[in-house]
């Protein structure tokens, strides 16, 4: 067996272990407690300034502080509509969850599910970058090795599980981008103004290409976008767990600089995303059963 086969079992099997528990939480469960604990960080410490105290996140929506991301820390209205935006994906999957009691309908219809999964999946893949750029950014002395790591992984991952021509265009648009981080971060980072915006713009690029891959393949009807979406979707699993790591990283230390209401906010977006995604294939899967 190759290298390259080699890897792919593994990262299956690892995938396959981690999701099983995952496949046990109902999604109704999964959106409530989510839902839930989004909302309780209102009254969290979830603002942060640096010369001053944590702010709740009442406080925050009301602009007092800075939403604890590389987007939140760089532009404050940006990371505030950011948090904001959290809070009424939470509000609105519980308003569906009691519908959807109600109306059972509501839970098997394959396109409302499958637009709620699309935006809970946005929101959860773009807050995990968007923590992990400000780890990346912001580390300093030996904690930049292992950062910088987790970025070079990120970005080489797909290599093991996408198709190679597909793959040469991805690897020599982010090495340009990774490049342009380099020199960026050596000239002063996000505190110089214009490292800022070429920093904000290779943030937006490097959230959209995974996005974008996404958007057209793991929502495709035809036959084959779904035979593609198999082959680039264990790519973008790749690209994403070095971030997740990161991301997760960023919130020991944000808890650490007392905005540990961050935390409840990741936990409960991402079992939205999952109670979603869940229900998304439930809804498919029924509407395919009966079509003739």
């Amino acid at each position: 067996m190759s290298a390259r086969l080699r890897i792919q079992s593994l990262w299956g099997a690892a995938c396959h272990r981690v999701g099983t528990p995952l496949s046990r939480i109902r999604p109704r469960v999964s959106l409530a407690a989510g839902s839930i604990l989004v909302l309780l960080t209102l009254f969290l410490p979830v603002g942060y300034e640096a010369c001053g105290p944590a702010r709740t996140g009442y406080e925050l929506a009301r602009g007092q502080g800075s939403w604890p991301s590389f987007l939140g820390i760089t532009v404050d209205a940006a990371g505030r509509d950011f948090y904001v935006a959290c809070l009424l994906l939470a509000a609105l999957t519980i308003l569906f969850v009691l519908l959807s009691l109600l109306r059972p309908d509501l839970a098997r219809s394959a396109s409302l599910t499958a637009g709620l999964f699309r935006l809970a999946g946005t929101v959860s893949l773009f807050m995990i970058f968007d923590l992990f750029f400000l780890l990346v950014t912001l580390v300093e002395g030996w904690a930049r090795a292992p950062a910088y790591v987790l970025a070079g992984l990120a970005c080489l991952g797909p290599f093991f599980f996408w198709p190679r021509r597909v793959f040469a265009v991805r690897l020599t648009l982010l090495s340009g981008w990774v490049a342009l981080f380099f020199i960026i971060a050596e000239l002063g980072g996000a505190t110089d103004s214009p490292a800022k915006w070429m920093l904000i713009l290779l943030e937006i690029g490097l959230t959209a290409m995974p996005l974008g891959v996404w958007y057209r393949y793991g929502f495709s009807r035809s036959m084959e976008g779904r035979e593609r979406w198999h082959q680039m979707r264990p790519g973008l699993i790749a690209f994403y767990t070095p971030a997740v790591v990161g991301a997760l990283w960023l919130l020991a230390i944000a808890v650490q600089e007392r905005v540990w209401g961050v935390v409840p906010c990741f936990l409960g977006i991402h079992l939205i995303a999952i109670g979603y995604v869940k229900l998304a294939g439930e809804a498919g899967a029924t509407a395919k059963a009966g079509s003739p």
